[in-house]
């Protein structure tokens, strides 16, 4: 955030965020919540209108990535028009970036192109075929699509036709589900079949989904990427002693640990795997071995999957 300000500060560029590093940050006690949440996200957005800002900010992400130790990365990231550059011009600066970030960085890094639920069909209609054109383009960059933002907003059905076609052009899908509760949706969601979910908070009865689609989750394994501390710090789920990953966990289900935002919600992968051992008890042979198995759920070309399983045996065999 500070280096997006110094940028602009420089580039003589009026910064109209007006915000402090406290008021971006959702960490452990603030009282916000998850509808707050998607306000915060705003300020990231007024400070990567330009092509040369959003460059910056993906570049920093990346190497924060590298340093916490990852070695594969899915940035995810919603085409938006600015005064400066159009939803296209959005794509090409992050492919851009992340190419350039390649030639002196370890870390493998792929691009979702998200989809904000508060869209109207056509802007829907637009990304899903950006999406497509760049997945065309750079397919050693854009690998999928998702759809997120406020659960609260939109209905799902209204962006079926816009994924299946990205699922017929080859991009793999991942749903924000079951963030909040509302069984009829998460329903139509998994049966969807996306290649991942996210959050998955109100699928089993305890809380606040129904043994149908629970049933439907366990039958369908579809693996979730479980993000522990953005679920705690807005409020969806009381504290980690409380989070569903154990029910999840102990059902069997495929579970890929995710910090959702690092930067909005003050987190690490390395933070998540620590809370993940302390609070449910897991050593470190179980964490190893579902770090290792979230392989298998990522976007990238089969190769990339035998890269990075290469690499994972050979730093476990250090």
């Amino acid at each position: 955030m500070l280096e997006l300000k110094r940028y602009y500060a420089d580039s003589g560029i009026a910064d109209n965020t007006n915000a402090f590093m406290d008021e971006f940050e959702i960490g452990a006690g603030d009282p916000r919540n998850l509808s707050d949440c998607f306000q915060v996200f705003s300020i990231a957005h007024a400070l990567t209108t330009t092509p040369e800002a959003l460059s910056i900010a993906t570049s920093l992400t990346l190497k924060e990535f590298e340093d916490d130790g990852c070695c594969y990365i899915e940035l995810r990231s919603t085409p938006r028009d600015t005064p400066y550059m159009n939803k296209r011009q959005y794509i090409e600066s992050i492919v851009m970036a992340m190419q350039k970030s390649c030639e002196k960085l370890n870390i493998v890094s792929r691009l979702i192109i998200s989809i904000n639920r508060n869209s109207l069909v056509p802007e829907v209609e637009e990304i899903s075929s950006l999406a497509i054109d760049f997945f065309k383009s750079h397919p050693d960059v854009v690998v999928g699509i998702e759809l997120s933002g406020n659960p609260n907003v939109g209905k799902f059905e209204e962006f079926i036709p816009s994924l299946m076609k990205a699922r017929e052009a080859g991009l793999k899908i991942t749903l924000h589900c079951g963030e909040v509760s509302n069984p009829t949706e998460i329903k139509k969601m998994l049966l969807f079949k996306p290649e991942r979910i996210g959050h998955a908070i109100c699928i089993h009865p305890k809380f606040g989904g129904n043994d149908d689609i629970w049933s439907l989750l366990c039958d369908f394994k579809i693996p979730v990427e479980v993000c522990l501390t953005s679920n705690v710090n807005t409020k969806s789920i009381p504290d980690y002693n409380s989070h569903h990953f154990k029910v999840l966990y102990d059902a069997g289900i495929p579970l890929i640990l995710c910090t959702d935002d690092k930067g909005v919600f003050s987190t690490s992968l390395s933070h998540e795997y620590m809370w993940c051992m302390e609070t449910f008890g897991l050593n470190q042979l179980q964490v190893t071995k579902m770090a290792f198995e979230a392989i298998d759920y990522i976007f990238a070309r089969g190769e990339v999957r035998e890269i990075l399983k290469s690499k994972f045996n050979s730093f476990v065999n250090q």
